[in-house]
């Protein structure tokens, strides 16, 4: 009786379980198609959505069938940086999104970011995968020209910020980005009135010669490129514009080859009327010849001038900037107490007087906009451009 019982236990537990196999087979589709039912509102939020992106979905609806998918979306989304979707920059849809609102997105979203372990926003996740290609590459950099407006702040450290993360472009791509922008001394006169296009134009070339240091910067120097630049800094020009031109001429001269073009240009000579404003009330003209008078005394030296550092004033000055206490790219003033920085990395200075003990308080005159941290510092303290 007991082998008996045993046998018919046995029996009836796995036609038992076969009866559940034949259920699971038959009520998994209809569950998946359920699934699939309340995934679609999900679903219509999701621009860049397409036909493969609908047969990943109804996998993962297949899969996750058994869950309660509405509850495990009901939280929102985070409205600046979606989930990737891993979709590479040559997919269709991916050329189809707005370029221009992207670098947008990025210009309003910076400036909230202020860990360096916090992870970039979507919108520059995402024109980073399009760079990727040489069509993308050229999208990104004349949205970039086009719609960084003059009056923010950030605008440039933005356009160097995009294209220092970006992929190096190839050559066919710099060919191509000169016979679109066709610049030329003409084209630095015209929209004189809209200076935002020739300040993101100048900014944009000025990172693209820092980036592209030696052969493929000597490459992109074209004569119709310099008489650009050199056209820029006349007084016709806005001062910005005047800037980040003369900046942009520094970075060109970063490559030997460059310097000498450069300098073969006569560039001194316009820089000797524009040292002149370094001393000027409108802050932007100081910027401009701040500058000037660094790249005469560094850069495109004039036959004859005597440096800054040695006719420059120093008896009512007891503390500066330490000019052996700074990192790489730090411009510094010939009187020690103005410093500037126009490379793309985070560069740092100490001053000449240690305090030790006492209150002491220190005045500072905030001349350029952009990122900048002033503070104390210890004699412990490492300065990391990074």
């Amino acid at each position: 009786m007991i082998v008996v019982a045993l046998v018919v236990f046995y029996a009836s537990r796995s036609l038992f379980q076969g009866l559940l196999l034949t259920l699971e087979h038959h009520i998994a589709p209809f569950l998946g198609a359920l699934g699939a039912g309340s995934m679609g509102n999900s679903c219509v939020c999701r621009d860049d959505s397409g036909a493969e992106d609908n047969g990943d979905a109804r996998g993962r609806q297949t899969e996750n069938s058994r869950t309660h998918i509405p509850e495990a979306r009901s939280h929102p989304r985070d409205p600046v940086r979606p989930p990737r979707r891993g979709r590479g920059p040559h997919e269709p849809r991916r050329k189809k999104q707005n370029v221009d609102g992207l670098v947008l997105d990025t210009l309003a979203v910076i400036r909230t970011l202020v860990d360096n372990d916090q992870e970039p926003p979507y919108s520059m996740i995402t024109l980073h995968e399009m760079a990727e290609t040489d069509e993308g590459w050229l999208e990104v950099v004349q949205s970039l020209i086009r719609v960084i407006p003059l009056e923010d702040p950030l605008g440039p450290a933005v356009i160097t910020l995009l294209l220092d993360e970006c992929p190096l472009p190839t050559k066919d791509a710099l060919q191509k980005l000169t016979e679109i922008l066709n610049l030329s001394g003409a084209a630095a006169c015209q929209d004189a009135c809209h200076p935002a296009k020739h300040r993101n134009t100048t900014a944009v070339l000025g990172c693209l010669a820092e980036k592209l240091a030696g052969p493929a910067s000597i490459g992109l120097l074209s004569p119709g490129i310099l008489e650009y630049l050199l056209h820029s800094l006349n007084f016709q020009s806005h001062p910005t514009v005047m800037l980040f031109a003369l900046i942009a001429l520094e970075k060109f001269a970063q490559t030997s080859e460059n310097k000498m073009t450069v300098s073969e240009s006569c560039i001194s000579d316009q820089l000797i009327l524009l040292e002149k404003w370094t001393d000027n009330p409108d802050y932007l003209k100081r910027q401009v010849g701040f500058c000037a008078q660094w790249s005469l005394d560094n850069l495109f030296l004039k036959e004859g001038r005597q440096f800054t550092y040695e006719k420059v004033d120093l008896t009512n000055i007891r503390a500066m900037l330490n000019s052996n206490d700074v990192s790489e790219y730090l411009k510094i003033s010939p009187h020690g107490l103005e410093a500037r920085c126009d490379a793309s990395s985070f560069e740092s200075v100490r001053c000449t007087f240690c305090v030790d003990s006492g209150v002491w308080y220190y005045e500072v005159t905030v001349i350029t906009s952009g990122v900048m941290q002033i503070g104390w510092a210890t004699k412990d303290s490492k300065f990391l451009n990074h």
